[in-house]
């Protein structure tokens, strides 16, 4: 009796073991699914490249690339885009920005997936609603709200999830034997009622950022990525 289980175990094992023979090879990292030089125009905006702190380099892994723009009009609004593509070490590159708002001073009001209307179908983004103190002399309690948009782009489709996208990730790495490379789009803009003149309330922010982003998104996302 305990020969023919120890030799049931083996055959288990063995099994076990052959099944890595199975899964697919590895084949060269699929090309990201977006474009990583920022256009100069988008509509009537117009870009400026913007600073990568040398924290976040030295935070993030050192294959990790961005590119980086804030756009402004003649109206005096402005929006802040990044793209952050990561390297090979997911747990380096990437992070949602849940987590490094509060390092910044933000608090989180709201978060929220919301959709936005594209040719080739819409794209679920997640929306954070945030407010930090300002600093101002002669305004005391003045405070910054501002609205912050992210998703996730791989090589062929999007994700506003941070969880979904780590789900995608492992699915990937046992199944089809790659890893995928992940970028991490933001689009950023404080509401500016009360802060300038002719500034735009928490809706008026909106609609802005939904005109930049459908605008935008054509020119970062590559032709084969799905959206989600």
């Amino acid at each position: 009796m305990i020969v023919k289980r120890l030799l049931a175990l083996n055959a288990i094992v063995l099994l076990g073991l052959s099944s890595v023979f199975i899964l697919p090879t590895a084949p060269q990292r699929p090309e990201p699914g977006v474009n990583m030089a920022l256009q100069d125009f988008i509509g009537e905006w117009y870009g400026q490249d913007a600073k990568v702190t040398q924290k976040e380099r030295e935070t993030l892994g050192p294959d990790t690339q961005f590119a980086r723009k804030v756009y402004t009009n003649a109206k005096g609004d402005a929006i802040f885009v990044s793209i952050v593509l990561a390297g090979n070490d997911m747990n380096t590159s990437i992070h949602r920005p849940e987590r490094c708002l509060p390092a910044q001073g933000y608090t989180m009001i709201d978060s929220r997936a919301v959709k936005v209307d594209l040719p080739k179908g819409p794209l679920t983004v997640t929306r954070l609603h945030n407010r930090r103190p300002l600093d101002v002399e002669g305004h005391p309690g003045l405070t910054e709200y501002s609205l912050n948009y992210y998703w996730f782009v791989g090589s062929t489709e999007t994700t506003p999830s941070h969880f979904e996208r780590n789900f995608m990730d492992i699915r990937d790495r046992l199944l089809r034997g790659y890893t995928q490379p992940w970028a991490y789009v933001t689009v950023v803009s404080r509401i500016s009622e009360k802060l300038q003149r002719y500034g735009k309330n928490e809706a008026q922010t909106d609609a802005m950022l939904d005109s930049f982003m459908k605008e935008l998104i054509p020119t970062l996302q590559k032709p084969e990525v799905k959206n989600r």
